[in-house]
């Protein structure tokens, strides 16, 4: 895994997202052999009241600490969030072959959150405007789900058109976001052996600094 998806995966999980990196695409062919289409760089699912807590007595405690969201993904307390991601260090832009039948309906059928009757909308729908909805009369739970792409570019003014045909969310964002939530939560996190190697490597050059 690339450094910049390894970012954008620690960047998603702290914001109460699911993930799954690089997942290929595989495609059969006429004569009856494979081969890989693409790679999806990131799957994020998140459902509604995910979040992290930190206990202050016993579990569930109304004064419990939760670990607060970047409100650059416009998380909802009351739907499901799929986003299907490109990563890139250089400008983002979502690849042709991610917006492909094959990589999306892979995406959607990998996750489960869409019935097999809505995948042809869906899938439409994602590769004209970048972004879907199921009700949950259809899925069972609210749900929308998206095209992102993280690179290096400013994020466009909310309320316009995105100038890639997805939502953008610049990699130094994703960065800051990651180091702000080390520095605000130090306390918390020295003691814990955090697994994740980029949260890790972040978190021990905050405390060398």
């Amino acid at each position: 895994m690339n450094a910049a998806v390894a970012l954008v995966r620690t960047y998603l999980n702290l914001n109460g997202f699911f993930t799954v990196a690089e997942l290929p695409v595989i495609r059969r062919n006429r004569d009856g052999s494979f081969d890989q289409v693409t790679d999806i760089d990131i799957l994020a699912l998140r459902f509604p009241l995910a979040g992290h807590i930190v206990s202050r007595g016993r579990p569930g405690a109304e004064d419990d600490l939760t670990f607060a969201h970047d409100p650059e993904l416009d998380v909802s307390s009351t739907r499901m969030d799929l986003i299907i991601g490109e990563v890139k260090q250089g400008r983002p832009r979502i690849n042709s072959a991610l917006r492909g039948e094959e990589a999306l309906t892979t995406a959607l059928v990998r996750t489960g959150c869409c019935p097999p009757a809505e995948l042809p909308r869906v899938v439409e729908g994602l590769r004209g405007r970048g972004e879907a909805h199921l009700s949950a009369e259809v899925a069972g739970i609210p749900c929308r789900i998206r095209l992102m792409a993280f690179g290096d570019a400013p994020a466009h003014p909310e309320g316009t058109p995105s100038p890639y045909g997805a939502g953008i969310v610049p990699l130094e964002r994703v960065a800051g976001f990651v180091k702000d939530h080390l520095r605000h939560y130090r306390a918390i996190l020295n003691p814990v052996h955090l697994s994740d190697p980029t949260l890790g490597l972040m978190h021990l050059l905050d405390k060398l600094r």
